[in-house]
């Protein structure tokens, strides 16, 4: 739930200031964009100087989504009155040169049960299945026309972050806000086309290189999988295309948690994690220094591929038990 204290002091902050920087997650997916572009879209509408951020760009299956063309990949040089950071649960998850943004208040929009409060205004509920519901209840309580420009933006976070309403954050709240957004325009089955069904060629390729490395427990309850660098290099694909590939080890019959490794520098790796039911993977991230959700977490880790492998898989065990 959100408290009515911190509507009253996002309202001021949006009425008291002029211009605003408005920044997404590394690695960024529908959720964040769609949360970042339909913030964009309010302020811009009400007379405000904004500029969209993400240190990563954005990724092509997802440049369908309006507004998607004014996202800059430079921190600017001049100072903002506001930072408005969404869907990123720490500093670490807005990129390395956050450091160099030059900004009065942050405020900070998030969904993750592991955000670090980093803003001077924290508007953080972990019940919300994406931060585009929890913008969404936002704009309700500060009386904002939800158009059909930013229905179609929270829309296609929410589909997103919910597996199409398939996964346990799905709530009769999550469903009753899609079908307010419906009732303003957008189509599901458009969103999920657009979404879903518009890959490349090299993807496909890319799932296959990474099917073949999935590896089962002895008990068949953990499945883990392995993205490197030379896979993208000989499929012609990016880091973004190996999004959403870790729901292929997590469909597997009696799997209770996937793991995906991504390799992103010599001895680094990103490490996804999924669970099913009640696992709480967000634990076991945290002690390598990560975050996230009960049932989708993650965190970087130096180290040989056997040896980080070993571990995390080790400490997977022991939430198992």
């Amino acid at each position: 739930m959100i408290d009515t204290t911190s509507i009253r002091k996002l309202m001021d902050l949006i009425r008291k200031n002029t211009t605003f920087f408005i920044l997404s997650h590394v690695n960024p997916e529908p959720d964040t964009i769609g949360a970042a572009l339909s913030l964009y879209h309010y302020l811009k509408g009400i007379g405000k100087k904004v500029v969209v951020y993400n240190a990563d760009g954005i990724p092509a299956f997802i440049r369908f989504m309006q507004y998607s063309d004014v996202i800059i990949t430079t921190i600017p040089h001049r100072k903002f009155d506001v930072a408005i950071s969404v869907d990123a649960g720490g500093l670490d998850m807005l990129g390395d040169d956050f450091g160099k943004l030059r900004r009065g208040k942050t405020v900070n929009i998030d969904h993750h049960r592991t955000n670090t409060l980093f803003g001077d205004l924290n508007i953080v509920d972990p019940c919300a299945s994406a931060v585009c519901e929890l913008l969404y209840a936002l704009f309700k309580k500060m009386e904002v026309r939800i158009d059909s420009a930013i229905s179609s933006l929270l829309l296609a976070g929410i589909i997103y972050d919910t597996g199409s309403f398939r996964y346990r954050n799905t709530t009769a709240r999550t469903l009753r806000i899609a079908s307010e957004l419906v009732r303003n325009g957008p189509s599901i089955s458009d969103i999920a086309e657009k979404l879903y069904e518009n890959q490349s060629i090299g993807r496909l390729r890319l799932i296959e290189s990474m099917l073949d490395t999935i590896e089962l427990s002895r008990d068949g309850r953990i499945a883990s999988s392995v993205l490197t660098r030379d896979m993208y290099s000989a499929t012609g694909t990016t880091r973004e295309d190996a999004e959403g590939l870790i729901d292929y080890p997590k469909s597997i019959r009696g799997v209770a948690v996937a793991i995906l490794f991504r390799e992103t520098g010599d001895n680094r790796y990103k490490v996804s994690l999924r669970s099913k039911n009640d696992v709480d993977v967000a634990e076991i991230a945290e002690k390598f220094g990560g975050g996230g959700h009960t049932n989708a977490a993650g965190f970087t880790v130096n180290g040989r591929l056997l040896d980080v492998k070993n571990e995390v898989l080790n400490s997977v065990l022991e939430r198992l038990k």
